[in-house]
C-alpha cells in the first residue's frame, strides 16, 4: 500500500466493499444492492437503515428510465458475455476443414459475430483469402491452357504458311 497509486487504492477500497457485499447472506445482499439501486435513482423506493446507516430493509415502488436503461445496458452486456463464451468454446474445436465446408453465405454471417481483433475473425479473413487465391489458381490455370493451346496452334499454323 505504499507506492500504490490513487488508481490501486480505489480498486482497493472498491473490491473490498465489494467483496463484503458479496459475502452476505443471499437476502442482505438483496437489500443492500436494491438500497444502492434507489439511491442511484435507478429505483423508486424506501430504504430503511440501522442506526450505522447499514441498510436493514427496502421496499421498492418502481422502475424509473434510468433503472431501464441500465437493465437494456447490462442484458445487452450478459448476452454478448454468453456470446463470447459460446465463441471461446466453438474455437476450441474449430477445424479449417469446417470453414472451408462452409458457402460464403455461411462464412460471412459467421464472422460477423465477431471483431476484428479476434481470432476467430482472423481466420475467416485468411479463409476469404484462400478461397480468392483459389479462384486466381483457376483463371491463371485457363490462361495457361489457353496460352499453351495457342502456341501450339500458332506453331501449326506457321507450318502450314510454310509449306506455301
Amino acid at each position: 500500500m505504499e507506492n500504490e497509486t490513487a488508481r490501486q487504492a480505489y480498486i482497493r477500497l472498491l473490491r473490498g466493499r465489494v467483496d463484503a457485499t458479496d459475502s452476505l447472506t443471499p437476502q442482505q445482499r438483496e437489500v443492500v444492492l436494491f438500497s444502492e439501486l434507489i439511491n442511484d435513482d435507478c429505483l423508486n423506493g424506501v430504504v430503511g437503515e440501522n442506526g450505522s446507516g447499514f441498510p436493514v430493509n427496502t421496499r421498492v415502488l418502481g422502475i424509473k428510465p434510468k433503472g431501464r436503461l441500465l437493465l437494456q445496458q447490462l442484458e445487452k452486456e450478459e448476452l454478448h458475455e454468453s456470446l463470447v463464451q459460446k465463441h471461446r468454446d466453438a474455437f476450441k474445436s474449430l477445424d479449417r476443414r469446417k470453414l472451408s465446408a462452409m458457402d460464403d453465405k455461411s462464412l460471412a454471417e459467421w464472422q460477423s459475430d465477431f471483431k476484428q481483433d479476434e481470432p476467430e475473425w482472423r481466420i475467416a479473413e485468411h479463409e476469404w483469402q484462400r478461397r480468392l487465391t483459389v479462384e486466381e489458381i483457376k483463371a491463371v490455370r485457363w490462361a495457361a491452357i489457353i496460352g499453351v493451346c495457342a502456341i501450339i496452334l500458332g506453331a501449326l499454323l506457321a507450318k502450314v504458311l510454310e509449306r506455301l
